[in-house]
């Protein structure tokens, strides 16, 4: 059985895990992927939330910082990133505008900016979200990032309004929040895993694990007849045939089942 019909049964399955909310079971659990809290169905916490609480405006509350980083650090040290395409409800999102952001980068403009040389270094942004937005604001001037997240306003905020029509009362930063979750939507649609790639801090906190998880991306470049099938594929825009434990890697296994030769495969170090 090729690895994407699995991957879809995780994803279904685990998206309904995180919302037994609407069926009244609620946790004090923090997901190990980035879903808010806000949503009327979530039945957990969302870990960059709890982070943010943790030093909100110079209170340092050691609770809220180690409980969600234990268990992003026991997901990213078996897993690597694999959360970001197996479990996380923003990573099956993605999945469905693919096809879009595909056809999106074969016109002109779209090849020019995929290209370019220096759109490896945007991919660093998303660690620069961690350390600005969620810690060093929240620590100096209490702004929180979860609270203009476009994440927020799609199973938040929207389900909201619409469960409770006229009495919603939106405040100061809605305004801001719903210009980000345009540019998020646009984002999307035009280039694919676009948040995965360059916004999301749950996948920077997990990404430098690829280079010590137990499960693992294994390339046989011995043998290997370049067709570039993997790479085709990659929806992380991954050159998969040189990669090691690349930490854009989200072990989706889109390339396992592209490799005419099998050459590549999950493998998991004890």
């Amino acid at each position: 059985m090729k690895v994407q019909p699995k991957r879809l049964l995780s994803e279904l399955s685990l998206l309904i895990a995180a919302n037994l909310g609407a069926f009244g079971i609620k946790t004090g659990f923090c997901y190990p992927f980035f879903y808010c809290q806000a949503c009327p169905a979530a039945d957990a916490a969302c870990p960059i939330r709890a982070l943010e609480q943790s030093v909100f405006r110079g209170s340092l509350t050691w609770r809220l910082l180690l409980y969600p980083l234990a268990i992003l650090g026991a997901v990213g040290i078996a897993t690597g990133r694999a959360v970001c395409a197996w479990a996380c409800p923003i990573g099956f999102l993605q999945r469905g505008t693919s096809n879009v952001a595909r056809k999106v980068k074969r016109r002109p403009l779209a090849k020019k900016l995929g290209s370019w040389k220096y759109e490896k270094y945007l991919r660093y942004n998303k660690y620069v979200m961690v350390v600005v937005f969620v810690f060093i604001t929240s620590l100096l001037i209490g702004f929180i990032f979860t609270d203009i997240c476009p994440v927020g306003v799609l199973v938040g905020t929207l389900p909201i309004m619409v469960l409770n029509p006229g009495k919603f009362v939106p405040n100061y930063f809605f305004p801001i929040a719903l210009i980000i979750f345009a540019l998020f939507l646009v984002l999307i649609f035009t280039v694919e895993r676009g948040w995965c790639r360059y916004f999301c801090p749950v996948g920077a906190m997990l990404a430098p694990m690829n280079k010590v998880s137990m499960l693992h991306m294994d390339v046989k470049t011995d043998g290997c007849i370049h067709c570039n099938l993997c790479s085709l594929v990659c929806p992380m825009g991954i050159d998969v045939p040189n990669m090691h434990r690349d930490p854009e890697c989200i072990l989706c296994g889109k390339c396992v089942d592209a490799c005419p030769n099998k050459f590549i495969q999950y493998k998991v170090n004890s």
